[in-house]
């Protein structure tokens, strides 16, 4: 079978703690989806750096809107002009939103100064951001709606915005994909990241092949024997094949910190077992590791410094 040890080993020591050997009364399926299960309420949540995540989207001309583009006439400038493009697959919640210095050469009408950063720090409602005549206390403002970022100003075509974010992780028993991609030239086949190769005494189920071409530094990787082929006529070499499996994707709760996702289960199996007592002891255990390191994250960015927050009340105060 694939190598999975990892997972496969978190699947045996959780049904070791339940004390249940016998697999009909507790089946393999049932303890995945119980460490699926507590994985969920972890990421819901944990707001710990590990959790923690950045990515810089690339706004285009088709993410750029007003009121007018949206009914379907011409554009043009105007206040109400806005950039929208989707949030992040695997965000759980928002920790900061900025623009990244451009040029902006594009947009002459865009508000957005290109040789610095801007920080969107006002984040309106629904109802306020399309709005011309809601009170704003910032011309740069944003919010989110239908899995989508909507942005004020509109920015130009090029600018990127760096979106700052808790996320989920991928699944516990997730493999790397075999593809030429994972595959790292110049990397000996037993040290390889992402991939790990199919040695005569393995004997792995679900094995793909990647084809090499070339000699060398000019030797590449390729998905087909066709490709490979191709190159060779150039480059020179006789096409072979290798075969692989992913390696295991890394995932902190699993590698780092599983006995979140053991207290977590049990819980859950405790559920699938009638068992309420099993169920309120471990749930206690989860519930109190889960504000533990959440507190502990707090006394963590409070120290080595003065913490300074900036709040407005909305006219409230």
């Amino acid at each position: 079978m694939a190598n999975n040890a990892k997972f496969n080993g978190l699947v045996k020591k959780v049904r070791g703690w339940a004390n249940k050997p016998d697999t009909n009364a507790l089946p393999d399926a049932v303890i995945e989806d119980c460490l699926t299960y507590a994985a969920d309420e972890c990421y819901r949540v944990l707001r710990i750096p590990p959790l923690e995540k950045s990515t810089v989207y690339t706004v285009t001309d088709v993410d750029n809107k007003n009121d007018s583009t949206e009914l379907g006439g011409v554009s043009f400038p105007s206040i109400q002009a806005y950039t929208s493009f989707l949030i992040p697959e695997d965000l759980t919640q928002f920790n900061m939103l900025r623009a990244l210095p451009n040029p902006n050469l594009g947009t002459p009408y865009s508000m957005y100064p290109g040789t610095s950063t801007i920080v969107f720090n006002e984040v309106t409602d629904k109802r306020t951001f399309f709005d011309m005549r809601g009170e704003k206390y910032s011309l740069y403002n944003w919010m989110w709606m239908n899995n989508r970022i909507y942005i004020h100003p509109q920015l130009e075509a090029g600018a990127q915005v760096d979106i700052n974010y808790y996320c989920r992780l991928c699944a516990l028993n997730a493999m790397y994909e075999v593809n030429p991609l994972n595959y790292v030239i110049g990397v000996a086949d037993a040290n390889q990241p992402y991939l790990e190769i199919n040695l005569v005494d393995i004997d792995y189920e679900n094995v793909t092949p990647l084809w090499f071409s070339g000699t060398g530094v000019d030797e590449l990787c390729f998905a087909t024997e066709a490709e490979a082929v191709n190159y060779a006529v150039t480059a020179g070499g006789v096409p072979y094949l290798k075969e692989f499996t992913g390696r295991e994707v890394p995932n902190w709760l699993r590698d780092e910190n599983e006995r979140l996702l053991l207290w977590g289960s049990l819980a859950n199996i405790a559920g699938y077992l009638f068992d309420d007592k099993m169920e309120q002891r471990y749930s206690m255990r989860f519930n109190d590791t889960l504000n533990s390191l959440n507190k502990e994250e707090k006394w963590r960015r409070a120290s080595g410094g003065n913490v300074q927050m900036n709040f407005n009340g909305g006219s409230l105060i």
